[in-house]
Order: C-alpha cells, then structure tokens, then sequence
C-alpha cells in the first residue's frame, strides 16, 4: 500500500470504502446534540436514539458495494473495514455513550502527504470507531504511512454551548475537528472553524505539519463539514454550495480560481432522523479530473460539470441524507497521483 494524498481530484489509485452495518444514533449528549441536531431539544433527539431500520442499512450496504464495484472497475483498489459493533458502554468520569457507525470513513481519518491521523472527531460515540480500520492502517504503515492519532478527547459538556445558534456551538477548550472540516489543497489547508472543528484544532494541526500553511476559515458556512459546501474539482476550478457561499463572501485563497455556484439541488428521500439537507447532493468523488462519481439524481449538477469538461458517473446512495454522507464522506482516498 502506497499512501500519498494531497487534494481530491489528482488520480485516484487506492481508496476506502465504509460499511453501513450496525449504523445507529447513539444516545444524546451534548456532542451530538453539536454535530446533528442543534436545533432539537434532548427529549426531540430521544425520539430517534437506535438502530436504523434492516431496509436502510441494507440498501446502504447494497449502494456500497456497488460503489466498491465500480471503483475496481475504474482500477482503483479497494479496502473495507472490518464489521465490528461498538454498542458496548463507554464509560469515562464524565460521560458514557455509544458507537455510531463506519459509513463515512472520511470524518474520523485525514490524510495529509504520505500521513494518516486519527483526528480527534467532535462525537463521543466516533471515540473508537477507528478500531474498524487497524488492519488497514497496519498495512499502510508497514507500507511506509506515518500513521498517529490528535490528543485523546475529554469531551465535557462546557464544550459545547447552544445559546447562540447563529455562532458555531462547538467551543474552543480542547482540540477537536473531524476530517472533512478541512479542505486540501496541495500544501495548503483550508480549515473552517464551526460545529466540526474549533480553532485549537487547527493550531495543533499547523504544530504538526509546519511544512503546510493553515489558512483559517470562519466565513463560508458554521454547520459541519465542508465537502457539501466547497469542492475543489481540480488546480483553479472549485465548485461551490451557492446557498452557503457568495460571490461577495468566499474564502480568499480561491480568489483567482474560476468559481461554480451552484444552487439547484432536487429533493432528495431522508429518514425523518436524517442529519443531511439537501445539499449532501453536491458531496461527490472525483476518479480524476475529468471523471467523478454523483448521485444519479443530481441531473443539473452533472449538467453543470459537463460544461467544465468534467464527466459523471451517476450512482445510487439512497440513504445519504438519513446516514449523513455522500460519496465523499462514505470514502476515504490513501493513494493520488
């Protein structure tokens, strides 16, 4: 296994593909209240604590391994993680919770250069998610991958505040960000503070990779992660959630990139628990970059890409909405180039 991944669109030549098995939402606390429902009340949230039904987590799977079809037909190799549960009580000083799921590989893993960190995810229940992957992640280093993992979280609740839901709830006390909070971009890391990373997050990061430039976004949306919202398709073309980013209001690091702000995503199906609007259409995969992989029910967004000489393959996944991930969050690149 080769490890090298600076941005989205070079080549893609080795990727991980999630599991939707033993998908659940765990019980609620102040994290998840954070990171999925800060708009709900705690007893709103109980409603929907527990599994996911058979039918979504089946066809979840079912659009899963067609995906993992279809990148091996692309001539990508393709690595799965372990079924492993994580519905066992964890318990701390200070809180105890559950797992949530291996869908989106992509939160809880950042690769940067020929480097793997286990970053410090915002959710309690994502604390050993990780365990699914050690098989994958042993390979990858003894194939040469630096591979470590942020500082443990402590995850007490006065790091998460919900009196102004206008301002990201996620605090500055400790160092927490998932992965897809950041945008790559070769040497360059865009890194948006808001309910999926504070800024004591990208402090740390800049500490440990000094030879990157940390450029620190707190403009373009205060929700969670950002590949539904800014999507570089290749060096100066990036594409854009117009409804989140403005053609006055966007990070200045693309000031001379050709911009697309798109702003026509059709209703897309969502469990009434779903933690994704509609705009999870625009999470897609590039193969390179003349080549990504869509929702087959984003007719205009493929439209709009076509016109930039960038062609879509059109796939299902057609719980993106209710599990919270696209085809970039349900992925993970380890090799471009």
């Amino acid at each position: 296994m080769n490890i090298f991944s600076c941005n989205d669109w070079e080549p893609l030549r080795e990727i991980i593909v999630g599991r939707a098995d033993f998908a659940c939402i765990p019980p609620p606390d102040p994290s998840v209240k954070n990171f999925m429902y800060a708009r709900l009340t705690y007893r709103e949230i109980s409603k929907y604590i527990g599994s996911y039904s058979d039918k979504i987590i089946d066809e979840s799977n079912s659009d899963l391994e067609d995906l993992s079809d279809k990148l091996k037909e692309l001539g990508v190799k393709v690595y799965r993680p372990k079924k492993i549960r994580h519905d066992a009580p964890i318990i701390t000083p200070y809180w105890r919770t559950t797992g949530w799921h291996n869908y989106c590989p992509r939160d809880i893993f950042l690769v940067i250069g020929t480097s793997i960190v286990e970053v410090p995810s915002v959710m309690r229940s994502r604390i050993f998610e990780t365990w699914s992957y050690n098989e994958i992640l042993h390979e990858a280093f003894a194939g040469g991958a630096k591979w470590f993992s942020a500082p443990k979280q402590m995850y007490n609740d006065s790091s998460f505040n919900f009196d102004d839901l206008s301002k990201p709830t996620l605090m500055n006390n400790e160092i927490l960000f998932d992965a897809p909070n950041i945008v790559r971009l070769g040497n360059n890391l865009l890194y948006q503070v808001s309910n999926s990373g504070n800024e004591k997050g990208a402090i740390w990061l800049q500490s440990m990779f000094p030879e990157y430039k940390i450029h620190i976004e707190r403009e373009a949306y205060s929700g969670a992660h950002m590949d539904s919202t800014i999507v570089p398709l290749r060096e100066g073309l990036v594409l854009f959630n117009g409804f989140r980013v403005l053609p006055d209001k966007y990070p200045k690091i693309f000031e001379k990139w050709d911009k697309i702000f798109f702003h026509k995503f059709p209703m897309m199906k969502s469990d009434v628990s779903g933690i994704s609007s509609d705009a999870i259409g625009l999470n897609l995969l590039s193969v390179n970059q003349e080549l990504v992989i869509v929702d087959e029910n984003q007719i205009e967004l493929m439209k709009t890409l076509s016109k930039y000489g960038i062609e879509s393959i059109p796939m299902s996944m057609r719980h993106a909405r209710t599990l919270g991930g696209g085809f970039h969050c349900v992925t993970l690149d380890l090799s471009r180039g």
